[in-house]
Formats: structure tokens, sequence, C-alpha cells
């Protein structure tokens, strides 16, 4: 933002104009220092990370590995999607401006959903929990591929993780979607805490740093979008995502 005028008067109310100036200098350099090294970070992990995928990939092609090992390199392989994910979020946020959203890849929220249910339907069935889908009648608006991703995989992974017995519940909405759990709730006290960065629920099942919502509350102020919690009763939590209207 240009300064709130071309120069000041002598006096106090010119004193504060130039400091208040100098200070909407600094942050915004901040800010753009941390912009390029998120950029910076991001980049450069996607080489590591595509190393370590081929290397899964060349590990489950050998027939001497047993079913254990087998386990274990699906595992690492499975982490490695999740994290290619995360750093192409990153990457994105990073460079990606609200007006620049038609630029890139557009999906609606069916075509998501039933992308992440072929993903998730696994772990969470393994788990011993019922996956819930009701596909709804949502609108044919596209919105970014990697983001809605992300905003909706990371909300399954957050149910799964939190949800030892019950079901998880994906609904679909004309604008948006919900995703409901039976799991341990979060209570009304922290759940504004809970879309910080490295926060986690009291009962710390599951991987993850914790970025999860912080990630999800990000990308949706990013792009218009809004994310609310709330809680099932008797227990569980319940997201609902608010798309904005983008044209098709």
């Amino acid at each position: 933002a240009p300064p709130l005028a071309p120069d000041y008067a002598a006096d106090e109310v010119g004193e504060l104009a130039v400091a208040f100036d100098a200070t909407l200098g600094r942050l915004r350099a901040a800010l753009s220092r941390e912009q390029l090294f998120t950029s910076d970070v991001s980049h450069e992990l996607r080489t590591p990370l595509m190393v370590l995928a081929s290397s899964c990939e060349l590990l489950l092609e050998n027939p001497a590995i047993d079913p254990r090992g087998r386990n274990q390199v699906l595992r690492i392989a499975r982490a490695c999607e999740e994290m290619r994910e995360l750093v192409q979020t990153f990457l994105m946020l990073a460079r990606a401006k609200h007006d620049d959203a038609a630029m890139s890849p557009q999906v609606n929220v069916t075509q998501v959903a039933e992308d992440l249910l072929g993903i998730w339907r696994g772990p969470i069935e393994q788990k011993g929990l019922e996956l819930i889908y009701n596909p709804g009648n949502p609108l044919d608006t596209r919105y970014n591929t990697t983001f809605l991703h992300a905003v909706m995989g990371n909300l399954l992974r957050n149910a799964l993780h939190y949800t030892e017995q019950g079901f998880i519940r994906l609904t679909l909405e004309p604008s948006g979607f919900i995703v409901e759990d039976s799991g341990v709730g979060i209570p009304e006290d922290k759940r504004e805490a809970m879309f910080e960065p490295f926060v986690r629920g009291s009962e710390k099942r599951g991987e993850g740093l914790g970025l999860g919502l912080s990630l999800v509350q990000r990308i949706c102020e990013s792009q218009g979008w809004s994310v609310s919690l709330s809680t099932m009763e008797p227990n569980g939590c319940r997201f609902h995502v608010e798309l904005s209207q983008v044209k098709p």
C-alpha cells in the first residue's frame, strides 16, 4: 500500500503517520519473506519426495519382500503421497492470489469427493468404522483442484484420527459439504484453537503434526470459503465448509 500521504506535517499526527507507514512496510516485507521461504522450501522438497516414491515402487516390485515388509513400504508410499499433496498446497498458497484461482485446474465437489472416498474408504473400514456418503445434489461449480482436495482430505483424515468407533459421514450440499464423525469431539472452549498450527486434540491418536485444520482454515480464507466446527450429539465433530460461488 502507498504511504498515507506524499508528505506529513511536522507535528505529532505527522510523526504517527510516518511511524504507521514504517510499520506497515516492515509487515509487508516480513510477509513477502515468509511467502518466498514457503515457496522455496516447498519447491526443494519435491525432488526428495519423488525419490522416495520411486524407491517405494521399486521395492514393491521385489518378489522377495515379505508381507510385513510390503505393508511397511505401502505405508511409506502413502505418507509420501500425503506429503507431496501438502507440499503442492503450500506452494500454491505461497504463489497464488485469489484472482489466480481460475488459472489452476478446476473440478466440482462430486469429483473430489469420489476421488477421496476411493483413497480413504480402505483405511476407514480397516479401522472398523462405517463410511457414510450422502452425494446430495451439489451444483456443478468448479473450484481449485488442489485446494478443494486438501480441505476435504484433511477433514476426512482428521475424522479418521480421532474416531475409534462408529462412523464418518460425508455429505455434499449445493454449495459446500459436511464431514461428521462419532469421535471424541472437541470441547467448546478449545474449538477456535484447533484451527491454529501444531494444535491437536486431547486424544493424540494417529499421525501428523497438527497442521491439518490450520491448513484448512488458511485455504478457506484465501479462497473466500468458510469452515465452521460444531459438536455432534452425543459425541463427535461436525465440520461445515461453505464454498464461494465461482462461475464454472
